[in-house]
């Protein structure tokens, strides 16, 4: 990946912690909201070196708050790991892919869904909900798609404990973001 690659998850970031917390949304909370955007803030982890890590955290001071915030939840769970987690097997590398994907997708969709929000109250801009609206359909059948496979599959019920009410309450979230939209 490229710093420009970089450049362009960590401003994703940014701008939603900026939405977020500009709606009062903190902490643990802020945590919860962000997890469509765990893939990319791991790749940045993975893929960029220290000093482009300073750099982007310097230029995103949102995306700053939200690696932050992360670290410091990560450092609260190896403290006292929580047992639930502890127990919880991990998905094999196409679920993982998978649960990725939907993730990423998700958070792609709550930020074009907040961008026509800001952006009508500016200046009456609605052009792109109908490919918004299109793209949510879409995720909602892949989501459902996920969750039946990982069902089939027999994974263990920590598992579906776990990623059905998360992926849940992201469809909720975009749903919520989406109805905002029509009613404005």
């Amino acid at each position: 990946m490229t710093m420009e690659d970089f450049c362009k998850m960590a401003a994703e970031m940014d701008q939603r912690v900026r939405q977020l917390t500009g709606e009062g949304i903190t902490g643990g909370e802020l945590i919860h909201r962000m997890a469509g955007h765990i893939p990319d803030l791991q790749r940045l982890w993975e893929g960029a070196s220290d000093q482009q890590l300073a750099k982007l955290c310097q230029d995103y001071p949102g995306f700053y708050h939200y690696a932050s915030l992360m670290e410091e939840a990560a450092e609260a769970e190896r403290a006292n790991p929580t047992k639930k987690y502890l127990e919880m097997p991990q998905l094999n590398a196409p679920f993982k892919s998978l649960l990725a994907a939907l993730l990423t997708d998700a958070a792609t969709l709550e930020l074009g869904y907040q961008a026509l929000i800001e952006g009508a109250k500016r200046d009456g801009m609605g052009g792109k909900l109908n490919e918004l609206n299109q793209r949510h359909r879409i995720w909602l059948a892949e989501r459902e798609r996920f969750v039946g496979a990982l069902k089939e599959t027999g994974v263990p019920t920590i598992v579906l404990e776990v990623v059905v009410p998360a992926l849940d309450q992201m469809a909720d979230r975009v749903a919520q973001l989406e109805k905002r939209v029509i009613a404005g």
